[in-house]
């Protein structure tokens, strides 16, 4: 895997499982491609809540990558929780390549990257 690279433009082209979410948690917003996000990032949750109501805990592994293949109703919200504290997204998404988006300097209004709150 290659934290912090766009999961689902790679893994829609055979390059692995087909996902419908995937990202990577870092500790600090503007970590370069290809950098574990540590630990600490793994003890972290990121939470999916769909249109429906319907919420999706996932936990990223070591290297900070988390991912889904199930369905998820759009548009959805998203937070990461981490010790007690939460950051959630502002807007609601339809896009599950998270790392498109939270690359290191931040690209369609995107901070920089999924950070630790």
């Amino acid at each position: 895997m290659q934290p912090g690279v766009a999961c689902i433009a790679c893994h829609s082209k055979g390059e692995g499982p087909v996902f419908t979410l995937g990202g990577t948690v870092y500790p600090t917003a503007h970590e370069p491609d290809n950098c574990n996000g540590g630990t600490v990032t793994s003890m972290s949750r990121v939470v999916i809540t769909g249109a429906d109501g319907q919420t999706v805990t996932l936990t990223p592994n070591m290297a900070g990558n988390f991912s889904y293949a199930g369905a998820l109703a759009t548009p959805y919200k998203v937070k990461v929780t981490y010790m007690g504290r939460e950051r959630a997204m502002i807007a609601a998404q339809t896009s599950g390549d998270c790392n498109a988006c939270h690359t290191e300097m931040g690209a369609m209004m995107a901070p920089g990257r999924i950070m630790l709150p």
